[in-house]
């Protein structure tokens, strides 16, 4: 039709996320996911810390302890488990690197869904673990092809 004008492109750039400590989010995404960070700033008023994201900004702001910190797994549709309904993420490890995260996350004690990465949807290798804020965070793999035995192998 030609008097329909053409819609808006509308487009989330930014997710922001409360925490208490901007440290510790630092460690865990930067440190043990290997993350790239835009930015991070840590002041004892102000602190904030940033990853782009194929045009998508995640962002974690300091509160001064004022977030409650989750003890419940988050559900997701990749595994069998989470009873608690609250927003959670999937951040994709290439797989030279998935081991590797995995191994890193283990060590340093991260509170892990599962003992290790489980074949979910037939599709992806997935590890759901808890941030420090406790947000259920599924780190995962999609390899191009199946593998012949579904139980992870170290």
């Amino acid at each position: 039709m030609p008097d329909e004008k053409p819609k808006p492109k509308v487009n989330v750039r930014f997710i922001f996320s409360m925490c208490n400590n901007i440290a510790a989010m630092k460690n865990f995404y930067t440190d043990l996911l290997g993350m790239q960070e835009s930015a991070f700033f840590n002041e004892e008023q102000f602190g904030y810390l940033a990853y782009k994201c194929d045009g998508l900004d995640f962002m974690f702001f300091k509160t001064h302890g004022k977030v409650h910190v989750k003890d419940e797994w988050t559900w997701q549709p990749g595994y069998e488990g989470g009873s608690h309904d609250a927003v959670s993420w999937a951040i994709e490890v290439p797989k030279e690197d998935f081991a590797a995260t995995v191994k890193r996350l283990r060590d340093a004690g991260v509170r892990a869904f599962s003992g290790k990465p489980e074949w979910r949807q037939d599709s992806y290798w997935g590890y759901s673990v808890m941030d420090p804020m406790g947000n259920t965070v599924e780190v995962y793999v999609s390899p191009k092809e199946k593998p012949e035995v579904k139980e992870w192998v170290e």
